[in-house]
């Protein structure tokens, strides 16, 4: 049985509330409607000194004249998010929470998206970058030029705190020098990734397809880095180093990986590597109902009420990595997530919780109905 209207709408009002940024009383906004307003917005952002956000409407968005590049100098933060519409209130004033209806293509010949924080040495200002509700599809990282992340690059060298969240988004079929997915690195911050698919994603010449997060510190401050409810399959790389096609993590001390709720399936050579500094030494790392089936890395991982054997997705073959009604991992999520609260929508916009649990993974099972969960084997 499907939650009613007024439900869905109040979900999504949660988590327009959940992914929006910690501004301040000064704010620019920009609603685009085609790649050339798109890369207009992002410069024009690039050269702001206020917060700023980008909003884009549903549709797809190809990088036919170059990648669609944020670099920046600036103290302020960055929101961009998809699935904006407009009604009779005015442009992009309405969010779908459903990241396929817009795409963000790199065609197979560059990358999707690129951002560059470099604040002047010395800031003491903190910000935050936010990616969410967006499909990044078919970008590309020349080997050539040692480019990272296909569908997703971003270097943050604040000296200041600076959180890096990436929402409900689709990382898929995208190739790089290395993790061809998304690669994201923050000089002194914290890093989220929820409510996400990472789906087909290469790395041929290197490894680590899906993801790779590194932080380094100039601080005495505890980093942390989430992950929670995601989905990580079908990795393909050439495995170089003895490092898998999963997602890469590299911890320096006082660093933490904290997976929740998440998924990591079919990803050749090993699902995650967690990896400490040979100079330093490293973090730690931990994981909590999530499925990990083959893990490497120098660090070790503390695994809580683990996952075992097939999720039982509805069409892995055809890219659907929705849970069947018949999947053991149906309600077996963690709630509630000490850390990070619970979004009330999975990647589909579709009601996160229905039952007493949330399902681990990117999506939500919503057939599943447990008055006659007993008279059925799963």
């Amino acid at each position: 049985m499907r939650a009613p209207a007024h439900a869905h709408a109040h979900a999504l009002a949660l988590l327009l509330i959940a992914l929006a940024p910690r501004f301040a009383d000064a704010t620019a906004t920009w609603c685009v409607h085609d790649s050339t307003q798109l890369r207009q917005a992002l410069a024009d952002a690039a050269t702001s000194p206020e917060d700023d956000e980008i909003r884009i409407r549903e549709g797809v968005y190809a990088g036919d004249d170059g990648a669609f590049a944020y670099t920046s100098r600036n103290t302020a933060s960055l929101a961009i998010s998809g699935g904006w519409y407009s009604d009779g209130s005015g442009d992009c004033a309405q969010m779908r929470a459903d990241a396929s209806r817009t795409v963000i293509d790199g065609a197979g010949v560059r990358q999707a998206l690129h951002i560059y924080h470099m604040p002047p040495v010395g800031t003491a200002r903190a910000a935050s970058l936010s990616i969410a509700n967006l499909s990044l599809r078919n970008g590309f990282g020349d080997p050539a030029l040692f480019q990272r992340g296909g569908g997703l690059e971003v270097n943050s060298l604040s000296e200041a705190w600076t959180e890096l969240h990436l929402d409900n988004l689709v990382v898929a079929g995208n190739d790089g020098y290395f993790a061809g997915g998304a690669d994201l690195y923050t000089k002194n911050g914290s890093v989220r990734i929820a409510g996400s698919l990472f789906d087909a994603n290469r790395a041929s010449t290197t490894a680590s397809a899906q993801l790779s997060i590194s932080t380094s510190t100039n601080a005495d401050t505890t980093q942390n880095i989430v992950i929670t409810h995601s989905t990580f399959v079908r990795g393909r790389c050439a495995q170089l180093g003895g490092r898998g096609c999963g997602v890469r993590v590299g911890l320096v001390p006082d660093t933490h990986l904290d997976i929740r709720n998440s998924l990591f399936f079919d990803n050749a050579g090993s699902d995650l590597d967690v990896e400490g500094s040979l100079q330093i030494g490293g973090g730690s790392a931990s994981a909590d109902s999530s499925l990990i089936e083959h893990i490497g890395g120098s660090l070790p991982l503390d695994a809580q009420r683990p996952l075992e054997g097939d999720p039982r997705f509805v069409d892995a073959a055809n890219g659907n990595f929705r849970l069947r009604d018949d999947s053991p991992f149906i309600n077996l999520g963690l709630t509630p997530s000490p850390d990070y609260p619970l979004a009330s929508t999975d990647l589909d916009g579709s009601l996160r919780m229905r039952f007493d649990a949330p399902d681990p993974g990117a999506y939500e099972n919503q057939t599943w109905d447990f008055l006659f969960a007993d008279g059925f084997e799963r």
